[in-house]
């Protein structure tokens, strides 16, 4: 799997910064009201990133250990898993990103800046909190090579490196 590159999260998140920023003022237009932030994703969104980091420890114990003090041998599974939700937080951060930072845009440079702007903002860093902690913990978990993959006997004494051509 390929580590997330920043331009994609850019791209997801510039996307729905234009999509939070345009349909609500459509639905302002047509006489509703901008979306406003619920309680439960202002909570949500940090309690995922919190969460990620909880799943992650394991790993980052395993690739932070020395010779001198060797962790634990990590099931390869649980450490695909973690990776994979890493990333997915990661996207989907980035998206929530972009919205709410489009509806904080579109409220903030109204004439009258409305009370709704404030739990608009506490999501808005709750999913920034999701895209560091995705993209952090993705790029702490990667596994470093360590030279060893189907080469256990090859390099060893009096034994020759050396590549002939076919």
């Amino acid at each position: 799997m390929k580590p997330t590159k920043i331009q994609t999260l850019l791209a997801w998140a510039v996307l729905a910064a234009t999509t939070g920023y345009l349909v609500p003022r459509l639905i302002v237009a047509n006489g509703g009201q901008v979306p406003v932030a619920a309680f439960t994703m202002i909570f949500t969104l940090p309690t995922v990133a919190i969460l990620l980091v909880i799943f992650a420890i394991p790993m980052i114990r395993r690739t932070r250990a020395t010779k001198a003090k060797p962790a634990a041998l990590l099931n390869p599974f649980y450490a695909v898993r973690v990776v994979l939700l890493a990333k997915a937080i990661a996207i989907s951060g980035a998206i929530f990103t972009g919205w709410h930072a489009g509806v904080v845009w579109l409220q903030a440079t109204s004439p009258v800046i409305p009370a709704g702007i404030w739990p608009n903002l506490a999501a808005l860093i709750g999913a920034i909190l999701m895209v560091v902690a995705g993209i952090v913990i993705e790029r702490v978990c990667r596994i470093r090579d360590d030279g060893r993959d189907g080469q256990a006997g090859s390099a060893g004494a009096g034994s020759s490196t050396e590549v002939n051509p076919a």
